[in-house]
């Protein structure tokens, strides 16, 4: 029981304010159930997704889902529980809210819910989504033995558990174990730190070539393909004829995504990118489309949130180090939004060379301007980049054309 009492402890001190949750379009709350064994070990209890599931199949995680209209987030997990690995709810009692966090490649809110199992039984897997309910201990999460890391930028390496029997712990549910052992033990890892163990390294992202990390991303309807990734990796200057017909790809696919009268947001920043992110908004305006132009000018909470289809012109390919100042704080308000998202070029963030070096957009549609940069191409980087397309920059080459078939990393194979 002194574990659950060291939880409790631990969670009643956090600031109300860190514990809230935030009014996000996209919501979802696990639950974090804590079977105590003794005085100092616990189990916490997890699933494992089934392997033919479209949405992050075969991944470890907490039981958990969205959070219906009505419900608070403490129902909710206990709810998706129990639809999940039968848990009966009077053996349940909630010891309290972690903060919540964002999850960028899946734009989703997560809000993780600390409960003490206080009358044990059998848990039976939901057929439909569940493969299996693991107990893990917490002395199994402390052993070095198990100890993996994952690298999701060119700079952060995360914690990740090789739980045995090809069971890997990583992303999110990873996340909240490493704030959940903090809470017990600040010292739990005596002083290592995933970056330690780069010799422990895994690419759980080569396990299953499809994107595992969020909603598969739409494609646009009636664009021809591409073999070439990269027809130009240093595209021609942008003259204005180029900015315009690039503009005129991007509002091709922003009308592709929703209807020719709709609603659009366009943030469009400075240099060449945001050229074409304004010459969008002309192509929208002409084609009947309700545009909202912002720029890194503008505070975030002038944010309309009742557009149809956000298109990211903030940021491309002349990224120097992470985000910051207005553009950033503009990234975050995004954050509440569940929006298709056509990306200019890069997804603001995302380094055109070396991929994620900080907080960035993730995009449904991402239209490269004249040509692939490596960046986009690197393993692990296909849920923030969606479905990867060129806008040709000549009327040599097709206006938009849809990259498939990368064998070097089957991001976006068929």
């Amino acid at each position: 029981m002194q574990v659950v009492q060291r939880l409790a402890a631990a969670l009643g001190s956090l600031p109300p304010e860190s514990v809230a949750t935030p009014d996000a379009e996209r919501l979802g709350a696990v639950l974090v159930l804590v079977e105590p064994h003794g005085d100092s070990d616990a189990t916490l209890v997890y699933t494992r997704r089934r392997d033919d599931l479209r949405s992050h199949p075969g991944q470890i995680s907490f039981p958990g889902g969205r959070v219906d209209a009505g419900e608070t987030v403490e129902q909710a997990a206990v709810r998706e529980a129990r639809e999940e690995v039968a848990l009966d709810p009077a053996g349940v009692r909630v010891v309290g809210r972690l903060p919540a966090f964002y999850i960028p490649p899946s734009r989703f809110w997560l809000q993780p819910i600390v409960a003490h199992w206080t009358e044990p039984h059998p848990l039976t897997p939901s057929e439909a989504e569940v493969a299996t309910v693991l107990h893990v201990a917490l002395s199994r999460l402390r052993d070095p033995q198990a100890w993996r890391a994952v690298r999701l930028s060119s700079t952060g390496w995360t914690w990740a558990w090789d739980l045995g029997d090809g069971h890997l712990l990583w992303g999110a549910t990873a996340v909240v174990t490493t704030v959940l052992l903090g809470l017990l033990d600040p010292a739990w890892s005596n002083g290592v730190g995933p970056g330690d163990l780069r010799d422990r390294e895994v690419r759980p992202w080569e396990r299953d070539r499809r994107v595992t990390d969020r909603r598969l991303p739409p494609r646009l309807p009636g664009v021809p393909q591409t073999t070439e990734a990269h027809p130009a990796l240093d595209p021609p200057a942008l003259t204005p004829e180029r900015v315009a017909r690039a503009g005129a790809a991007v509002a091709e696919a922003g009308r592709l995504l929703a209807a020719p009268s709709a609603r659009v947001l366009v943030l469009a920043g400075r240099g060449g990118t945001g050229a074409v992110g304004r010459a969008t908004a002309d192509a929208l305006r002409a084609a009947g489309a309700d545009v909202v132009l912002v720029t890194p000018n503008d505070p975030p909470a002038t944010l309309p949130r009742d557009v149809d289809v956000v298109v990211d012109a903030l940021v491309g390919r002349g990224l120097r180090g992470p985000l910051r100042g207005s553009v950033l704080e503009l990234v975050h308000a995004l954050r509440l939004q569940d929006k298709p998202l056509v990306a200019v070029d890069v997804p603001s963030g995302v380094h055109a060379d070396e991929g994620l070096i900080g907080d960035a957009l993730s995009a449904d549609v991402t239209i490269a301007v004249g040509g692939v940069r490596p960046g986009l191409l690197l393993p692990g980087l296909a849920p923030f980049v969606g479905d990867l397309y060129v806008a040709g920059l000549d009327p040599s080459q097709p206006p938009l054309a849809r990259v498939v078939g990368q064998p070097a990393t089957g991001t976006w194979a068929e």
